[in-house]
């Protein structure tokens, strides 16, 4: 064989190389988890509206993050939004989302009658898997999280008197609420599957969380 056919075999061979190196490094950017490396920390339970949030499920911690699209969670929406009734007295909620990672967290506590009662600790219904106007008329939190088992998404509620979301301040001239929460949640589609959550704790201003980056 010719210098200039083994110069030509080696680029070739070189160059289809690269080509899959190139895929192979693509498509693992697309499949893994984008937040690797991100390593969140739950943040201190405080009671000063400093929008922060953070719960503890199966080891790891999660904690409001900006969605970035195509992660399963609504990418028109913020990390962290507090949500109140059409009223504005029947319910507040607080929506929680995981959403720069590829196998996005959202999580809804949904309080009863917080305007009527302040602080408080509520206790926790058995959830109906539904927010806002079609949530259940209790105080209830039910949240999706990633199974790698199926490749989907897992749906837990609340248990009924098995938890319990504690206000610790409610603050409305200054529009803070700050509270945490705990309790054991079941599964959606396996009555034999919960999860306990022990320090759930949020913190929040509902005036300037809309505007606030979470990165």
């Amino acid at each position: 064989m010719t210098a200039n056919k083994l110069n030509f075999t080696y680029m070739k061979t070189k160059i289809l190389a690269t080509m899959l190196f190139i895929t192979i490094w693509g498509l693992e950017s697309c499949t893994k988890d984008t937040s690797s490396g991100y390593n969140a920390q739950l943040p201190p339970e405080t009671q000063v509206g400093a929008n922060t949030f953070g719960v503890t499920i199966n080891g790891k911690v999660y904690k409001p993050r900006d969605p970035t699209g195509g992660n399963g969670v609504n990418p028109s929406s913020k990390g962290m939004i507090f949500w109140a009734s059409p009223d504005s007295i029947t319910w507040d909620e607080l929506e929680v989302k995981d959403g720069a990672s590829a196998v996005g967290f959202n999580i809804y506590l949904h309080i009863q009658n917080l305007k009527a009662i302040g602080v408080n600790t509520y206790a926790l219904h058995q959830s109906n898997f539904h927010n806002q106007v079609d949530s259940t008329p209790f105080t209830h939190i039910y949240f999706k999280i990633w199974d790698s088992n199926i490749s989907n998404y897992a749906y837990y509620g609340s248990i009924e008197s098995l938890g319990e979301i504690n206000i610790t301040r409610y603050d409305l001239p200054n529009r803070i609420v700050s509270g945490n929460f705990k309790g054991k949640f079941v599964r959606y589609d396996n009555p034999n599957d919960f999860i306990t959550m022990t320090d759930g704790r949020f913190d929040l201003n509902w005036y300037t969380v809309q505007s606030t980056p979470f990165p």
